[in-house]
């Protein structure tokens, strides 16, 4: 079956007749079922060896991002990834039908990307370890043979994944005036007393932030997109902790919401993480990027700074500022 086809069947549920239809003229006699007791992500794979495809499926609730209280709760799965393969040996065959865009499994990086421009997408790249291009009705994302196979200087496509974002969480709380970056990292290294630090997050909860403080994280993603970190060790002569760092979170990082102000460096969530270096003006002087999530680190004048990336669809997850001389070890992003 032509997986433009496929494609088109993205966001109905296993048990729509046309899904049946696919999974059985692919000799698919598994239906996909959630484990028992269900829990995050919800997904349930089905792998079909022979043909060299791995199907995904998520609880509606959760993919769809109704209530928290309402994940995994639906009894219904919905048909969200594709995912084909040149062959694993001796774990699955290669995949043998035609690939979309006119790709072929011996296409370079270059060769794919040529491709993926011509069918009018140059613009939706995605660049990273892998490419991902955010299409207007779903995303497709190749992994390349080198980086995924043992196999040194090895040419051609690993595989190539389909699938559907998740929407953004609902029930999104009373809009707040975010603060600028710069505001932000302009209270780095303050007291939870000073003015300046005040004003800079009157807007989310500041009298339970600064009760909290004392736990040196408070973390407010799920509700506003933030993480703050304090120094309860090294604060004022008053005994108020020290604002060391912040991280700044995208949405649905587990339950999070976005960060809905601008982020440092000019950066956004959907940003690649092959523009990092050049936005924020330096080499990275730690780089790590492996399988589907990767990190990045740098140490500015006055400040550190680590980004997390999703290596699958190449965006990014948070991004953690710390004001330099001040300790890092409680200071886990999420992710």
């Amino acid at each position: 079956m032509d997986l433009q086809v496929i494609t088109a069947l993205f966001g109905r549920s296993a048990t729509d007749p046309a899904v049946s239809t696919m999974l059985q003229s692919l000799g698919v006699r598994r239906r996909p079922e959630l484990a028992r007791p269900a829990k995050c992500p919800y997904e349930a794979i089905l792998r079909v060896s022979a043909r060299g495809m791995l199907f995904s499926f998520s609880e509606r609730n959760y993919w769809n991002g109704r209530s928290v209280a309402s994940h995994g709760k639906s009894g219904e799965l919905i048909f969200t990834n594709v995912a084909v393969t040149a062959g694993i040996p001796d774990v699955m065959r290669r995949y043998e039908g035609d690939l979309p865009f006119g790709l072929q499994w011996e296409d370079d990086r270059t060769t794919a990307r040529e491709r993926l421009a011509t069918a009018g997408f140059g613009d939706s790249l995605h660049a990273g370890r892998r490419d991902a291009w955010w299409l207007p009705d779903y995303r497709i994302r190749l992994t390349y043979q080198a980086g995924c196979i043992k196999q040194a200087g090895a040419c051609g496509i690993f595989d190539i994944s389909l699938g559907i974002p998740m929407r953004p969480l609902a029930c999104a709380p009373a809009t707040c005036e975010y603060p600028s970056a710069e505001q932000v990292l302009a209270v780095l290294g303050r007291s939870t007393e000073d003015a300046d630090f005040r004003a800079v997050f009157r807007e989310f909860g500041l009298a339970s932030l600064m009760a909290e403080s004392s736990r040196e994280v408070v973390d407010r993603a799920d509700e506003h997109g933030f993480i703050l970190y304090f120094d309860s060790k090294r604060g004022t002569p008053g005994g108020h902790p020290v604002c060391t760092g912040i991280s700044f979170i995208r949405d649905r990082l587990g339950n999070s919401r976005a960060w809905a102000g601008s982020l440092p460096f000019g950066l956004q969530f959907d940003d690649p993480p092959s523009i990092l270096e050049e936005r924020i003006g330096q080499r990275a002087s730690r780089w790590h990027d492996e399988q589907t999530f990767g990190s990045a680190s740098w140490m500015l004048p006055g400040l550190q700074v680590n980004v997390n990336f999703d290596s699958l669809d190449n965006c990014l997850e948070s991004v953690r500022v710390i004001a330099e001389g001040h300790r890092t070890s409680n200071c886990q992003p999420r992710g």
